[in-house]
């Protein structure tokens, strides 16, 4: 087929299917039809007086729902995601929240037999058409479409496999379009759900356009209400650029066919909608992207008589964290879009794949979230720059001006618990200025207590109202900690405060971590508080794109207060500590990492001035409580036989923990050899034998068996050793091939061979 074919071009090339030219007694028989029997019928104009029908129609499904994650889960049923069984019950509370309208996303991969005939499963599209019944009884408008099939099969299957996934999909509207042809026109059918495609652009659209031919000829030749049943159609991706709604609009027209619906789905201004590059607040740029994309779809489908429903809506940061965007900045988010939508005349239905209303529970798991939604479909509510006011604890405290955004209603009254507080005693109201007293807030925050200490309540002629939280804080305390890559906290003391979002980079100022255009990370996707146990948890996938070496973070909190700690990655283990020691002669040095996450568990110390002297030797002392201390093997109640230990001196401990663990053996004469350089070979030996003290199993590590050129020079009693420390990937070979058994070991070397053994034994499984 011709790229860029025109609707009109595909369904003629096809022989005997659908045509577009309406001609003789069969668009006479189609206009009585509609005119008889379907009041959601005719394109009118935006400006006419009468709005067209089918407007009325997607008007009358305003607000709608989505019963997310359900039929649409890919597993072995409904409930293979983590939701319970669709009960009538949950229908009947769906309806009485006040939504008119549900969307039932359907997968049908897994539950369809093989081509040529692919037989949808009689008890799965019972089950379906059930829940369909259910709704239709509650008087909700419905909507069923073909979900994640989108990007299952035929995302790849119609570029690389075209005729197999053309024939699967047009069999799964075959089998939906007959067993619903009868039932209301209340019922509507959606093609397909977020459609995209692999291939060029051109392909792509051309590949939506023939799934969506198919699907329309097959709907509308089925027999019973299906020739005028109401039909909604995607943009590609669903998305709302220009291009995408223009060929909707152009495919939509071609059509001719006054039951067609357009769709798209709408999650905000992506930094906003996921806590991404610093957009922590509803800004300017978060709302003047509602105004744009609306505004498009508006003037594109709906001033020129063709409906939109925005199928799907939300914030993405939902499924990582319901808390990923601070409350109130949540609320006015939900408060103008859905303002807006109204005035655009676009129908919206949230997006809940359980995460919002309980599916046994029948509670909302933000209340204040649905009342605000709730409010929204009738009138606007009052918001104001913040939901909170910040004081910090032992400071004089002073008025607090908030800055309402009234949105057309007037201000009644600010209350504490239910109770009217007094104007011009408490607050004052100035215009669009709250300004909160300073004896109010001595009052309400004498108890002393971190934390929020009391929520104000501020009361409008219409909408909910607007919640502010008082809350004493101090400034937030880090402490240091070691875990791994998969396993990571900073232990904070939060003292009140809450954290807004996080930064990451580098040592020479470069983004660390996903997304590295910018410093400000992922909230939720790579890092998450957690209050409860004080602490905040970095995420694996905040690691898997970070480099070995140090990391500066700067945690930016809601009081305005920032914090700086630093990471070091080195292999799978991470420190982390408040101030870490610098050292100027490691700077690109091989072993940086290895030094500094030594330095950040206050393993290593420097030597002279600012230096780390990373190829002075190591003495078997220096060695010992390096690998005693990292390894975390003290044992307070050691006592070495060694004579040439010192009783309190500054290694006598680590040597006498070792020599208890049998690590270390002496030099024969009763002497540990305290201040005699290490060689590579008796490094090797106590590395092989900290390895099973540290419950490393050997064979670990990646590292392949190697042969040394100085094999032979290799003393008898540390051969063994030599080669499992080598394959476990913890002291290696010279770069010439050899291994130098009686090489002394530089302190980078110590550095590096310790941290490693640290790795493998903190990441076992």
């Amino acid at each position: 087929m011709q790229q860029g074919a025109s609707v009109r071009e595909m369904k003629n090339r096809k022989g005997g299917g659908f045509v577009l030219k309406r001609k003789g007694t069969w668009l006479l028989a189609v206009m009585m039809i509609v005119a008889l029997c379907v009041p959601s019928v005719g394109f009118a104009a935006e400006g006419t007086k009468q709005k067209s029908a089918m407007q009325t129609y997607v008007d009358a499904m305003q607000p709608g729902w989505n019963l997310g994650n359900t039929y649409d889960a890919v597993g072995e049923d409904e409930t293979a995601w983590g939701n319970p069984r669709v009960t009538k019950e949950l229908i009947a509370q769906i309806a009485d929240q006040g939504f008119k309208s549900i969307r039932i996303p359907v997968t049908f991969d897994q539950r369809m037999g093989e081509g040529p005939a692919y037989t949808i499963e009689d008890g799965f599209l019972d089950r379906v058409e059930q829940t369909v019944q259910w709704a239709l009884d509650e008087g909700l408008y419905v909507m069923i479409n073909i979900h994640h099939d989108s990007w299952i099969w035929l995302e790849a299957g119609m570029h690389n496999d075209h005729d197999e996934s053309l024939a699967r999909f047009s069999a799964i509207w075959t089998q939906v379009a007959d067993r619903f042809k009868d039932y209301s026109d209340k019922l509507m059918f959606e093609s397909i759900n977020e459609p995209r495609f692999q291939g060029t652009d051109e392909e792509k659209q051309t590949y939506l356009d023939e799934l969506n031919t198919a699907f329309y000829e097959i709907v509308r030749e089925s027999g019973g209400k299906n020739n005028v049943r109401p039909l909604v159609l995607p943009t590609l991706d669903t998305g709302s650029d220009q291009h995408k709604v223009d060929a909707l609009y152009e495919y939509i027209t071609e059509l001719d066919d006054p039951n067609i619906i357009s769709t798209v789905h709408y999650y905000g201004f992506w930094p906003f909608s996921v806590n991404i590059a610093g957009f922590t607040t509803f800004n300017e740029e978060t709302k003047n992207d509602i105004v744009t994309i609306f505004d498009r779809v508006h003037d594109k489908f709906t001033a020129n008589g063709i409906p939109v429903i925005i199928g799907e809506f939300g914030l993405l940061g939902f499924d990582t964290d319901l808390n990923a965007i601070e409350q109130g900045e949540k609320l006015k988010f939900f408060e103008f879009m859905l303002h807006y939508a109204k005035e655009k005349q676009l129908a919206t239905m949230l997006w809940d794949n359980g995460q919002h209303f309980g599916r046994e529970s029948f509670k909302w798991s933000d209340q204040d979230l649905y009342d605000m939604m709730k409010a929204s479909w009738a009138n606007r509510s009052s918001t104001a720059d913040s939901d909170f006011i910040y004081l910090k604890q032992g400071e004089e405290l002073a008025d607090v001006e908030k800055q309402l955004q009234l949105n057309g209603n007037k201000f009644v009254a600010l209350k504490l618990d239910g109770t009217a507080l007094v104007a011009g005693e408490d607050y004052e109201i100035d215009g669009e200025v709250l300004t909160i007293k300073a004896s109010l807030l001595e009052e309400l925050t004498s108890s002393g207590k971190l934390g929020v200490n009391a929520t104000l309540s501020a009361q409008f002629d219409k909408g909910v109202e607007w919640k502010i939280n008082v809350i004493v804080y101090e400034t937030a305390e880090l402490a240091g900690t070691v875990g791994t890559t998969t396993d990571f906290a900073i232990p904070v003391a939060f003292n009140g405060d809450k954290i807004a979002t996080m930064e990451a980079v580098y040592e020479d100022g470069s983004f660390a971590g996903p997304q590295n255009w910018t410093s400000f990370k992922e909230f939720a996707y790579t890092f998450s508080p957690n209050y409860e146990d004080n602490e905040l948890i970095l995420k694996e996938n905040f690691f898997k794109e970070v480099k070995d070496g140090v990391v500066q973070l700067t945690l930016h909190f809601w009081s305005g207060e920032k914090l700086s700690y630093t990471l070091v990655k080195a292999g799978n283990s991470v420190a982390g500590t408040e101030q870490l020691a610098s050292f100027a002669d490691v700077d690109g040095h091989w072993a940086r990492a290895s030094i500094a996450f030594l330095a950040a568990l206050d393993v290593v110390q420097g030597q002279g001035e600012g230096g780390f002297g990373p190829e002075g030797d190591v003495t078997r002392a220096a060695f010992v409580q390096m690998l005693v201390n990292a390894l975390g093997l003290q044992d307070e109640t050691a006592v070495s036989s060694f004579s040439d230990v010192e009783e309190g001196a500054w290694y006598a401990r680590a040597v006498a923990s070792a020599e208890k663990l049998e690590l270390i053996n002496g030099k024969g004469n009763g002497e540990f050899g305290i201040h005699d350089q290490i060689t590579r070979q008796d490094a090797a030996v106590i590395l092989h034998r900290a390895m099973a003290a540290a419950g490393v199993e050997a064979g670990a590590g990646d590292a392949s068996a190697e042969a040394f050129t100085d094999q032979d020079s290799i003393s008898g009693y540390a051969k063994e050793a030599v080669a499992e420390v080598q394959q476990a990937g913890i002291l290696r070979g010279k770069s010439n091939g050899s291994f130098d058994p009686s090489g002394l070991v530089t302190r980078a070397e110590a550095a590096a061979v310790v941290q490693r053994l640290f790795d493998l034994a903190a990441n076992q499984e």
